[in-house]
């Protein structure tokens, strides 16, 4: 009981330090998904460049074609035929690429999920070092699969709607400009606190995923409720992931600027700056999910240790992946 009561719970930036050191240690886990995520980023920003951008800039030289035709013009359907042609091609590009991001982007990132959970369950004979491994990964992700499905389509459909509201909020200034400054006013407090309650809820879907991940009975509505439920008394911690997330890829995008800068003067050292961005894509991309797993964690074992302080039980502190000690 001593030891139990020495220890210490973990640190206020503890869960940023798992992001780094959990797929470290599972590195046979985590590498191959590191280079799935860098390989669907480098796919799409081909795609991007070799087929969305031209027929963008076709469909915009269609439209200005269009402006200056007259249209009385034999040209003139010709005109308007192609730009048809092209904005038809441009929007079916578009949403081949975004449908490639939304399903195996998120096919990656369930399995980045379960690959963390993994590394902090413990292991069968309650021995050894937590660590992710390929047995681990199969034990959690075996018969839950469907359960971040559907809490990763159930984010998106609430993460949609808070977006669309937003932008409801923003187009209505418009008319609120001629009408009073007063509910311009507050209709702007609106926008800006619906576009960070988004954010917000960004964290709270990514912390259902990791809840519908670890516990199998959890899904949707439920996981999501459970994650908003876990975090509150911790909040700080989230606005601290939202912080690192964004810092970390705005470190990253200068790598992109300077593939496009390199690649006309030498190929190769433009294709080495492009390889080593999406590779940064990925880790900033892996680190982001086992940080978040990492947060979960703590926010439910505080939550259970408040739980059994309320029913008058003890409570202690055990290992987490790292070494750290964690109350549970």
């Amino acid at each position: 009981m001593a030891a139990a009561a020495a220890a210490a719970p973990p640190g206020f930036f503890s869960f940023l330090k798992h992001g780094v050191l959990v797929p470290a240690r599972g590195r046979g886990v985590f590498l191959p998904l590191l280079a799935l995520t860098a390989a669907l980023a480098g796919s799409l920003l081909l795609a991007n460049s070799l087929a969305v951008q031209p027929r963008a800039v076709a469909a915009l030289l269609d439209a200005d074609a269009l402006t200056r035709a007259d249209p009385a013009s034999a040209a003139y359907p010709g005109l308007v035929r192609r730009f048809r042609r092209d904005l038809r091609d441009l929007l079916i590009d578009a949403a081949a690429c975004i449908l490639a991001a939304v399903v195996a982007g998120s096919a990656i990132k369930i399995a980045t999920v379960f690959a963390a959970v993994a590394a902090f369950t413990p292991p069968a004979d309650g021995d050894g070092e937590r660590r992710a491994t390929v047995s681990g990964f199969l034990a959690v992700a075996r018969g839950n699969v469907w359960g971040p499905v559907v809490t990763v389509a159930f984010g998106y459909v609430l993460e949609a709607v808070c977006f669309a509201a937003i932008v409801a909020m923003a187009m209505l200034a418009v008319p609120l400009l001629e009408y009073s400054l007063l509910l311009l006013f507050l209709d702007a407090m609106a926008v800006l606190l619906a576009s960070l309650f988004l954010v917000y809820l960004t964290v709270v879907v990514a912390v259902s995923v990791v809840v519908s991940a670890a516990e199998n009975a959890r899904r949707g509505a439920g996981a999501v409720s459970r994650a908003w439920r876990l975090m509150s008394g911790k909040n700080a911690q989230a606005v601290v992931y939202v912080a690192a997330t964004f810092a970390l890829a705005a470190a990253v995008s200068p790598v992109y600027t300077l593939a496009l800068r390199w690649w006309p003067r030498s190929a190769a050292a433009g294709v080495a700056a492009g390889v080593a961005y999406v590779l940064l894509l990925g880790a900033v991309e892996v680190f982001s999910v086992a940080a978040v797993t990492a947060y979960y964690f703590e926010c439910r074992e505080m939550k259970q240790a408040e739980e059994d302080m309320a029913a008058g039980h003890h409570h202690h502190y055990s290992k987490l992946p790292n070494g750290d000690e964690a109350n549970i």
